[in-house]
């Protein structure tokens, strides 16, 4: 694999690495300097090492691939629909979910508002905004050919933590958009899919819908450290590696299925947002998920998309090329979701 240009120089003397680093079963920042795409480096720099001199949003839009990605940005700023998206709903919440993923890599990346592109996905996501401060689009049933009953509250607040992330915290929209989550907890003070699961406040929340609820308040610098936010945090934190109250990947295995690009719920997304708001390892979920988390690291120094365990029974590529375009493409997944739990140790440590 080609070396980055953003890499320090080879050569230069061996440097140990000390605090939270130093913990880590190896340390891969190296590796991710090494091998990782100038965007990746980018953000190893911004978030990992305190690079005063990391690249900036206008630079790491003119990578070309970011401008590959981008150009994949319809007129009206959606991005196109995939399979997956397509199965899930109607065709106007298939849009706004592949929108909302594409959104959510672009601010990982380090992007904002004032980058045009971002500016258009974010409007198109806030278009179908309705009066009580819900995404319209963002309606889902329990299957693609039922109707829903109301805006899908997980899919409602990680668009929110998206569109803090983007540098719209203090717009009013997404103002409307908070009380329209806050309105709809559960009396425990996490969230479940109303309208789907349940009705009622009083029935328990899930911690697939919570997770990614708890999103919006993670991204949002000025709502993160609110009463809300926390006990969402700490109800959040007693279920970590347990089973879910709602059939909705039911199982605590669920957990364990670490994703890349992020989606669902998983230990590693929710000690993500808990960790964010505030809770540290005087928590002992907290404590729990670091301790599964430092765990998941693979000899190689990398973390791997998927559960603990490889191997799903799929027919694998038969030729050497397919193999190593395989073992491409899920290294350089390992890399990004590397990045991302190293970003969370750090910050727990």
């Amino acid at each position: 694999m080609s070396r980055s240009p953003f890499a320090p120089p080879a050569g230069g003397p061996t440097r140990f690495p000390s605090g939270w680093r130093a913990r880590l079963g190896r340390d891969p920042i190296p590796i991710l300097l090494r091998e990782g795409s100038p965007a990746l480096v980018a953000r190893v720099r911004r978030s990992l090492i305190d690079d005063d001199e990391a690249p900036g949003a206008a630079e790491i839009a003119a990578y070309p691939e970011v401008k590959s990605f981008l150009r994949k940005q319809e007129k009206k700023g959606a991005f196109p629909i995939k399979a997956a998206e397509r199965a899930m709903g109607s065709e106007k919440f298939a849009h706004a979910m592949a929108t909302l993923r594409a959104l959510d890599r672009l601010t990982e990346l380090g992007l904002d508002v004032s980058l045009p592109a971002v500016e258009s996905a974010a409007e198109f996501l806030l278009s179908s905004q309705a009066k009580d401060g819900g995404i319209a689009d963002l309606t889902l049933g329990e299957s693609k050919e039922s109707r829903g009953k109301m805006v899908a509250l997980h899919f409602h607040g990680w668009a929110l933590g998206v569109l803090c992330r983007a540098g719209l915290d203090t717009d009013d929209r997404i103002e409307r958009g908070f009380r329209f989550l806050l309105a709809n907890r559960q009396a425990d003070g996490g969230w479940a899919w109303r309208g789907v699961r349940t009705d009622s406040a009083a029935r328990p929340s899930s911690h697939l819908i919570t997770g990614m609820a708890l999103r919006a308040f993670a991204a949002s610098p000025s709502r993160r450290s609110s009463r809300e936010a926390r006990r969402a945090a700490e109800l959040l934190a007693t279920r970590f590696l347990q089973p879910d109250r709602y059939p909705d990947r039911r199982a605590a295995t669920y957990w364990e299925q670490l994703g890349e690009p992020r989606f669902y719920t998983d230990v590693l997304d929710a000690l993500d947002s808990a960790t964010a708001v505030g809770l540290g390892k005087e928590n002992s979920g907290v404590r729990t998920a670091e301790a599964y988390l430092r765990g998941r690291q693979l000899p190689d120094g990398l973390w791997y998309p998927g559960a603990p365990v490889r191997g799903d029974g799929l027919e694998k590529p038969t030729s050497a090329k397919d193999r190593d375009k395989e073992g491409d493409k899920e290294r350089e997944a390992a890399r990004w979701l590397t990045a991302r739990v190293l970003v969370v140790l750090r910050r727990v440590n």
